[in-house]
């Protein structure tokens, strides 16, 4: 499907040197996710003189043996377009098209069978806002009759089901926190729709961010690769030497709309959690914190004596959040989370939300000059606005704001595409935010509590006054 100013590797493109998303590219998750029959071949690890050597089975075997379980997606939907309403246009021509079909190729991977379903794997943004789904496998075998189970923007995951009385191969799932940079890995979809097809590569970086995309996930842990992903390959496998399932392949970096050397992947570790919880709840419930924080810039650095800024530092605790109950203070300044650096807030942020509610989390900070770790039990992120940060800047996902406070005011900063607020095209970048279902808003925390009441009603009214002082009132549902 194609996208403006989006490079997907299953039809978005993005112009120049920005990312794109690629359309074509707890951990107790339940053992049948898990199980898959045979071996794909033997990999023996020998140390001889401080170096690994490791011997691994032909490329060939792998792909043998994962191929099968691979699909290729073919998705058709309409979208309604925000057009402006020109009325002498229309007089004579009569009205615009208000609606479009638009179609996505992609890939995917069978990976957990219940009784006649069959579970897919795939991206949020290869199956977003479609109705008609076909999914085919490597041998041609077609099922038109496939459902979304649910979907996630935020870690662009997706899960679809299949009924039927055929036995189909399952891939196995690995554990992506085991990857080293320099692993050999393997990508397969079906780039361009030549399906099946394998490409090789190695791991180039782990907990990679790429920053803003209009229809990327926000929370960016990504796998680094080299294996060639392109139009696409957006929700294939990423494959290590053992023939198991280590990463959803889904953006690239690019500036030919292709393969440039520079693809990413979602960690399987993060997806099969956020697929098991798509498949019991058709939702996912995401780990929260209880903090407002900034990130440590230079100035930050040298008065806390840190030798190079890093972390973020904690500017309030909310008040009986797991964060205050496991005893976080003002002034803490995080610097790993479970062993991860934590690099700024949108680093954070990831490693908090890819969690689940109830997981506990190891904490090293740093208060008054000394490091120390805290344990903390993490609680449910639902109903809450996503993050605050240095108490200026509130993002909601998903309502799909992003709003600062500024001399008095709370102005709109950022829309998300395809959220309930960005799908309806009326909030621009700059309008003042007034009034959300008859509550004034004075400051963000008049928006977070508005925004909140706002997810229990199920839909949003507000009044807006745009930077030349025009005022109009719109509404969505949520």
């Amino acid at each position: 499907m194609a996208k403006k100013n989006l490079l997907v590797a299953a039809s978005v493109g993005v112009l120049g040197l920005v990312a794109g998303l690629v359309i074509a590219a707890k951990n107790n998750f339940t053992a049948d996710l898990r199980a898959t029959s045979g071996s794909t071949g033997e990999v023996k690890v020998r140390k001889e003189g401080g170096t690994t050597y490791i011997t691994i089975p032909s490329f060939a075997d792998i792909a043998e043996k994962v191929i099968p379980a691979v699909v290729s997606i073919e998705a058709e939907g309409e979208e309604v377009l925000n057009l402006p309403s020109d009325p002498f246009f229309e007089f004579f021509f009569g009205p615009y098209p208000r609606i479009r079909k638009r179609m996505s190729l992609g890939s995917g991977f069978v990976f957990l069978k219940e009784g006649d379903h069959y579970f897919v794997m795939t991206n949020h943004h290869v199956v977003k806002g479609m109705s008609r789904i076909k999914v085919k496998l490597s041998d041609g075998t077609t099922y038109d009759d496939v459902e979304i189970v649910g979907a996630d923007s935020t870690t662009d995951i997706a899960v679809l089901r299949i009924k039927t009385g055929d036995k189909l191969p399952l891939v196995k799932l690995g554990n992506s926190d085991d990857l080293r940079i320099g692993d050999w890995v393997m990508a397969i979809g079906s780039p361009f729709g030549f399906s099946g097809t394998i490409t090789v590569g190695v791991v180039s970086a782990k907990h990679r961010e790429i920053g803003a995309l209009p229809e990327g996930p926000s929370i960016q842990d990504f796998i680094q690769t080299d294996a060639a992903i392109n139009p696409g390959n957006s929700g294939g496998p990423l494959v290590n030497v053992r023939g198991e399932v280590v990463g959803v392949n889904t953006a690239i970096f690019s500036p030919t709309r292709a393969y440039a050397g520079i693809g990413f992947a979602v960690p399987i570790n993060i997806a099969k959690k956020v697929a098991e919880q798509l498949i019991k709840h058709g939702k996912v419930r995401r780990g929260y914190l209880g903090i407002i924080m900034q990130n440590v810039d230079e100035n930050l650095a040298k008065a806390l004596g840190l030798k190079k800024a890093r972390g973020v530092i904690i500017s309030e605790v909310i008040k009986g959040s797991p964060a205050d109950k496991a005893g976080l203070k003002e002034g803490d300044v995080i610097l790993e989370v479970d062993g991860r650096k934590v690099k700024n807030v949108f680093t954070l942020r990831s490693i908090i939300q890819s969690k689940m509610p109830g997981e506990r989390v190891k904490v090293k900070l740093l208060r008054d000059g000394k490091e120390m770790t805290v344990e903390v039990e993490l609680g449910a992120l639902e109903g809450r606005a996503a993050f605050r940060i240095g108490g200026n800047t509130l993002v909601d996902e998903e309502i799909g704001i992003t709003a600062s406070y500024e001399r008095g005011r709370v102005i709109v900063r950022e829309v998300k595409p395809n959220s309930p607020a960005g799908r309806i095209g009326q909030i621009d970048v700059g309008d003042v935010i007034l009034k959300v279902n008859n509550r004034d808003i004075r400051d963000l925390n008049d928006l977070e509590e508005a925004f909140s009441e706002a997810k229990k009603k199920g839909s949003v009214l507000m009044l807006l006054e745009s930077p030349r002082g025009m005022k109009k009132w719109i509404g969505f549902s949520l």
